[in-house]
C-alpha cells in the first residue's frame, strides 16, 4: 500500500538493478518539503528533505556491490532534485545495513518503539 501511494506521487524515485536481463534489486526513495514533515521542528534542515524508503537486493546478488550503486545513484537523485538532507530507516537488527548506512555518514537520530496486541510476547530460547 505505501509503495502504490508513493509511485502515485511527485517527488518518488524508483530504481531497477538488473543483471543479465534480470531484475534483482531496486531502490526507492520520495522527496518531502521539510514544512509538511516534523523533522523541521526538530533539527535544521534546508527545504526538502529526502527518505530512502527501500533498498532491496535478491540473496543470491548481494555483496556485488549492487546495493551500493542503488544508494549511490538515490542519492545521486535525490541530491538533484534539491534533497540533500537525507532519513531513512532500518530494523535494529540489520547489523550489516547499519555498517552500511553509518559509513555513508547517517547516524541514529531517533527510535521508534512498537508494542503490537496481536502478536504472542517473544519466548526466551
Amino acid at each position: 500500500m505505501l509503495y502504490r501511494e508513493l509511485l502515485d506521487k511527485t517527488g518518488t524515485i524508483l530504481l531497477l538493478a538488473e543483471v543479465a536481463g534480470r531484475r534483482v534489486g531496486y531502490g526507492l526513495a520520495h522527496i518531502h518539503e521539510s514544512e509538511d514533515t516534523w523533522i523541521a521542528d526538530t533539527w535544521v534542515t534546508g527545504p526538502k528533505i529526502g527518505e530512502i524508503e527501500s533498498v532491496s537486493v535478491l540473496p543470491d546478488y548481494r555483496s556485488q556491490g549492487i546495493g551500493t550503486r542503488l544508494l549511490d545513484r538515490l542519492e545521486q537523485e535525490l541530491a538533484d532534485a534539491g534533497a540533500t538532507d537525507l532519513i531513512l530507516g532500518t530494523l535494529p537488527g540489520n547489523a550489516a545495513a547499519i555498517r552500511i548506512y553509518e559509513r555513508r555518514g547517517f547516524q541514529s537520530t531517533w527510535l521508534y518503539m512498537s508494542r503490537f496486541a496481536g502478536r504472542p510476547e517473544p519466548r526466551n530460547q
